[in-house]
């Protein structure tokens, strides 16, 4: 499994779909589904005026970024009550997360659940609470999973320059606490702008 780690922003991040979620009781929409939703012009806004979005748990649609962000698609996870919204809720969503993604045949996605505020949510500790649910499917056997599937996957954490050591260091634990279930390479962004890539791995 790769983690792929960025100083930019959910909407520039160089990976097929974007993951997010948002709250049934919380309006307007904050965070990265917030952000998104003014990248698309109050999409998002109006689909929850409409009833087509609920934030109920566990609700899911995917919708088309129409170009206006990089990621081609974005995948909503309805995060239901933010007074139940924890870490142990996210571990419980991992299977629900891993399974749709598998029917949806990717591998690179970039997940942004909320954090901070309200949600009493640390986003470091949030990405190391993502990486181990993911790889905690490996041991579930009522899941019929693919293990090259999820040893391939590639996890993008991008949350602006502010949040990234706070990311990273939530990466680095949980490689440090999986590595007899799963390899995990860490890439971070280049401080070379004359290296071949972009991003190199620590």
């Amino acid at each position: 499994m790769d983690v792929i780690l960025s100083t930019a922003r959910v909407d520039v991040s160089d990976c097929r779909v974007l993951v997010t979620g948002f709250f049934k009781d919380e309006r307007p929409l904050k965070g990265s589904s917030g952000w998104i939703d003014w990248r698309l012009n109050g999409m998002l806004s109006r689909f929850i005026i409409e009833k087509k979005l609920t934030g109920k748990w566990k609700e899911t649609t995917l919708i088309p970024s129409q170009g206006r962000i990089l990621p081609g698609m974005i995948l909503l996870f309805g995060l239901g009550e933010l007074k139940e919204y924890s870490y142990l809720r996210l571990r419980e969503l991992s299977p629900y997360l891993l399974e749709t993604l598998k029917k949806l045949d990717t591998c690179d996605i970039c997940l942004s659940f909320p954090y901070e505020g309200s949600t009493h949510v640390d986003c470091g500790k949030l990405a190391e609470i993502l990486i181990e649910g993911i790889t905690d499917c490996l041991d579930l056997r009522e899941y019929p999973w693919d293990e090259e599937w999820i040893k391939n996957l590639r996890l993008y954490f991008a949350e602006g320059e502010e949040h990234f050591f706070e990311i990273l260091t939530g990466v680095q634990t949980a490689k440090s606490l999986l590595e007899e279930q799963i390899q995990i390479r860490i890439f971070t962004p280049s401080k070379n702008p004359s290296a071949q890539s972009s991003k190199v791995q620590i």
